[in-house]
């Protein structure tokens, strides 16, 4: 499992090189999931990772695109686990508000969109059929049948 506390004290050049962010980004996005911790009424098992590897476990698996299954053996928790606490830091800094993270299609309605190309994938897939031939077919004459 990475140290978080050694690589908060590694240089600011260093950091963003393993995380991809600066250190105030990593602390704004701590904060963000401080309040939203603090915010919660309810409260289940907590986590065996703290908020920071939390963070930490996210940043790494957008940087570098290993499986969770890697990331997890990593951090000594399971795939499911992992993929857990990805989708909750995305959810909790797209709900703050403070992190322009990537939309499929921005938010307005659409009027200032430059719609000036369009993709359509209309590949046809062929389907394996069995072919009718009369050898296959039987064949029965019509004073047989009752």
């Amino acid at each position: 499992m990475p140290d978080i506390h050694k690589l908060l004290k590694q240089s600011d050049a260093d950091f963003k090189r393993y995380t991809g962010i600066q250190k105030a980004t990593f602390s704004a996005i701590l904060d963000a999931m401080r309040q939203h911790e603090a915010a919660k009424t309810k409260s289940g098992r907590p986590s065996d990772l703290s908020l920071e590897s939390q963070i930490l476990l996210a940043l790494i698996y957008w940087r570098e695109y290993r499986t969770l299954y890697h990331i997890g053996m990593d951090f000594g928790i399971h795939e499911s686990s992992a993929s857990r606490i990805v989708h909750k830091v995305e959810n909790i800094l797209i709900s703050s508000d403070q992190f322009d993270l990537p939309r499929k299609l921005p938010r307005e309605d659409g009027e200032d969109i430059n719609w000036s190309a369009v993709i359509i994938d209309a590949t046809e897939t062929p389907i394996e059929r069995p072919k009718k031939t009369k050898a296959t077919t039987t064949a029965v004459k019509r004073s047989d049948i009752p």
